[in-house]
């Protein structure tokens, strides 16, 4: 008796990790089949959006994104975390640094008093376009010309 009570404590002791790794893969592949059934639909729709004409691409290439799309969301490749502002951000770290400062200006709004930036357009119509305008006033110019004398100071009094 004593050794049926201690084999079947040692049989316990192994089935309780067992158990937890089944019921750990289990809940694994269901999440998996939750993000591929939720992935069918996203794959359905923009299909559908290619074939109507409803993005900025021909429809060849709008099949093939949306393609390449479906296989990322199927592996969990597709990151969407990142902060739209900070991928911007990145970007205009990229640029000659003559044109950072107005590349900023466009992300963030203008950062001098003589910067302006405007927006235009939509995604749906194929971009948003942003445009700073920095104006600049020259130094002035003095123009001496040869053999002409500088006004002197008039004594009229």
């Amino acid at each position: 008796m004593k050794r049926s009570l201690a084999s079947l404590a040692n049989l316990a002791t192994l089935a309780a990790p067992i158990v937890v790794g089944i019921a750990a893969t289990l809940l694994t592949v269901s999440a998996f089949a939750e993000d591929n059934a939720a992935a069918k639909p996203t794959y359905q729709k923009e299909r559908a959006d290619c074939d109507a004409g409803r993005t900025a691409e021909d429809r060849a290439t709008c099949l093939k994104e949306a393609g390449a799309a479906a296989n990322e969301r199927k592996r969990n490749g597709l990151d969407n975390a990142g902060s739209a502002r900070q991928n911007a951000i990145d970007r205009c770290n990229q640029v000659a640094p003559k044109d950072k400062a107005d590349c900023l200006a466009r992300i963030e709004g203008p950062a001098q008093a003589n910067q302006k930036t405007t927006t235009s357009g939509s995604v749906s119509g194929g971009g948003v376009l942003r445009e700073t305008t920095t104006t600049t006033t020259p130094p002035p110019t003095v123009i001496i010309l040869p053999g002409v004398s500088a006004p002197a100071a008039s004594a009229s009094q």
